[in-house]
């Protein structure tokens, strides 16, 4: 028989967030860089900042929207599938760049713990970074590859979509035991789908009672499991 699936993300559970929400700074740094050079105008990213700073919350929501105006500028005879592809490379590129300089954002105690998990779980990450960057994340934290039994990534032309991603390895797999991750899509959509879901904020950015904000109460929850 084989052993229940504990699923998981990078994001928020074994690297903090800010290493994706920082790296959306640098990339647009580095297109405004690439549209200078190639004299085009810097207007969707004077766009982007201007709505950053009035209105947070619904750049989070349209964020995707002036990536594509940057990307059109820049590569205006290439499909829409190659730019999302070009786009997301580069965006994960940043990702790679802070997380390499910033090392404390890695939460090394989450990883030890997985890791004393494995002779009861098969472990499973389910991620919207692609191949690529996920093999590349593994690298710059020194991550062993055996860690994860099995996988599911964003194909490098998809954009930024967990549910999708989710389902992908649903199809593959079976439904997990239990996900731990953060994000109200994801959760709701482990809901209706009734897998165990954990909500995990060890960055504290929520009031809320249901999250577990350290290992102490992420080991209380997965102990509680019925598999």
């Amino acid at each position: 028989m084989e052993k229940p699936i504990l699923a998981t993300t990078l994001k928020s559970v074994i690297i903090n967030s800010k290493s994706w929400e920082d790296a959306h700074y640098l990339w647009y740094d580095e297109r405004e860089k690439e549209l200078k050079i190639k004299g085009l105008s810097i207007q969707p990213i004077i766009e982007w900042k201007t709505l950053l700073k009035e209105n947070p919350e619904k750049e989070r929501k349209v964020y995707f929207n002036y990536v594509d105006k940057v990307m059109i500028a820049l590569y205006p005879d290439l499909s829409k599938e190659k730019r999302t592809k070009i786009a997301r490379e580069s965006y994960f590129n940043s990702v790679i760049k802070f997380i390499k300089d910033n090392k404390n954002q890695v939460n090394y105690n989450i990883i030890d713990y997985f890791y004393s998990l494995k002779n009861k779980y098969r472990l499973a990450i389910i991620t919207t970074n692609t191949q690529s960057a996920l093999e590349k994340i593994i690298k710059s934290i020194r991550l062993d590859k055996d860690l994860f039994d099995l996988i599911e990534t964003s194909k490098p032309e998809e954009k930024d979509n967990k549910i999708s991603v989710f389902k992908r390895f649903v199809k593959k797999y079976g439904k997990p035991s239990a996900y731990i991750g953060f994000g109200e899509e994801t959760m709701n959509y482990c809901k209706s789908e009734n897998i165990p879901h954990i909500l995990v904020d060890f960055e504290k950015k929520s009031d809320s009672k249901d999250v577990v904000r350290n290992l102490k109460e992420l080991k209380e929850k997965i102990s509680l499991l019925k598999c």
